[in-house]
């Protein structure tokens, strides 16, 4: 059709399309809803819809309860290339990777399964939305053995912290532990708030005896330094051997996150720009830094 139509008369198509769409959605849920309940639970419990994420070695497949997952964390690897570069480049068989931060666990499953799951992956996932669909994708990928989730919060302090919720949708991110403020440091309104156990991640490696690691991720929109705070000694001793950060450039804090890195032994490796983050914008100033560790700190 765009070869027959004109520019003008193709855009009018695809808005037609697009309006079409959204009549048929809408007129189809008002007839579910219509229906009795019972026959609306056999149709939900009956609907399960997974879809391939773009990981091209080999397949790994997620639950798909959103068009966040559908259309953003199905595409992970695209968004984010350079994990899956740095699984290939600094992990080993036998290793433990934390993924703080790890949502319905794309990263996590692909660690997994590069390395057939000999490595151990701890992922940690506070928002009761993602930690549901991140149990369930670690049950379809068959990867129960080898990834570990874990419903807590990480910070500076162990103790009871509320949780803000910006969404309940699954495969949502951009929510804070603490104060209501978002990773630009805006103060934002919270659609919820709910109690949830938060943990320094030195305090938690000691308490239940948990292997420490040799990898680490942290992408958590903005308690990102208070969570390298609340991991001094792990950072410091002698099992971590890389870190992959996500740092918004335009925080203050970030080149004091980075100070405190060089002093607990780390050296940047190398820098990558968040690909939708474009020239302008809140998102234009994010990156993925990933640290080596040059020596031990006592």
């Amino acid at each position: 059709m765009k070869t027959i139509l004109t520019e003008h008369q193709f855009k009018i198509l695809i808005r037609f399309k697009k309006g079409f769409t959204l009549f048929l959605t809408r007129l189809f849920l008002s007839l579910i809803k219509i229906l009795p309940v019972r026959l609306q639970l056999l149709i939900k419990s009956s609907v399960n819809v997974t879809k391939k994420l773009d990981f091209k070695k080999c397949d790994i497949f997620l639950n798909v309860e959103s068009h966040l997952e559908y259309t953003i964390r199905s595409f992970s690897c695209a968004k984010e290339p350079e994990m899956a570069n740095w699984f290939e480049t600094f992990f080993r068989e036998g290793d433990v990777f934390y993924d703080i931060g790890a949502n319905v666990g794309p990263y996590s499953l692909v660690a997994s399964k590069m390395f057939e799951g000999k490595i151990k992956v701890y992922a940690f996932e506070p928002g009761f939305p993602n930690f549901s669909q991140l149990s369930k994708n670690i049950f379809i990928n068959n990867s129960q053995e080898s990834v570990i989730p874990m419903q807590i919060a990480l910070s500076d302090q162990t103790r009871i912290g509320i949780f803000h919720y910006s969404n309940l949708i699954p495969g949502g991110a951009l929510h804070t532990l603490g104060e209501p403020i978002d990773y630009k440091g805006e103060v934002f309104k919270p659609i919820f708030k709910q109690p949830i156990i938060a943990f320094r991640l030195d305090d938690f490696i000691t308490l239940f005896n948990i292997p420490t690691p040799n990898h680490i991720k942290i992408d958590v929109d903005g308690i990102e330094f208070k969570i390298l705070r609340g991991a001094e000694q792990t950072l410091r001793g002698p099992t971590l051997r890389s870190l992959m950060v996500e740092i918004d450039e335009a925080n203050p804090e970030a080149t004091k996150m980075i100070q405190f890195l060089y002093d607990q032994g780390f050296s940047i490796q190398s820098q990558y720009k968040y690909v939708e983050g474009g020239h302008t914008g809140p998102a234009s100033k994010l990156f993925n830094y990933l640290f080596k560790k040059n020596m031990i700190v006592y």
